[in-house]
């Protein structure tokens, strides 16, 4: 090989090595702005469902609120008042009962054949 050749392969063995250096660094580049985009838009839906937990919590906690105001007495009396007609019970009509006073009714087997 003459000594031009010789030189010109190095100074493209130069270039290669610079070219292959600057393309493994655009590459990288790349690849680390992808990571931290990618890594913005999982905080963004974290953030989002975040705040859809927390919504959907005070959603439960206002129907467990409504839930025990609605099966409060003073909430069940109206409505079977007004939706089955049902009316207190006077003092009259309540029967007392005490543990033991009570005796149940055996009906005698039946004789007939």
């Amino acid at each position: 090989m003459t000594p031009a050749r010789k030189a010109s392969r190095k100074r493209w063995q130069g270039r290669s090595i610079i070219a292959v250096a600057l393309l493994a660094f655009v590459v990288t580049a790349v690849i680390v702005v992808w990571r931290r985009t990618s890594g913005r838009e999982a905080e963004t839906t974290i953030a989002d469902l975040d705040q859809q937990r927390r919504d959907l919590e005070a959603q439960i906690a206002k129907l467990e609120s409504d839930l025990q105001e609605a099966m409060s007495a003073s909430e069940i009396e109206p409505a079977a008042a007004r939706k089955l007609g049902l009316r207190r019970a006077t003092d009259s009509q309540l029967v007392t009962l005490s543990r033991g006073a009570f005796t149940p009714v055996v009906s005698a087997p039946d004789s007939t054949p």
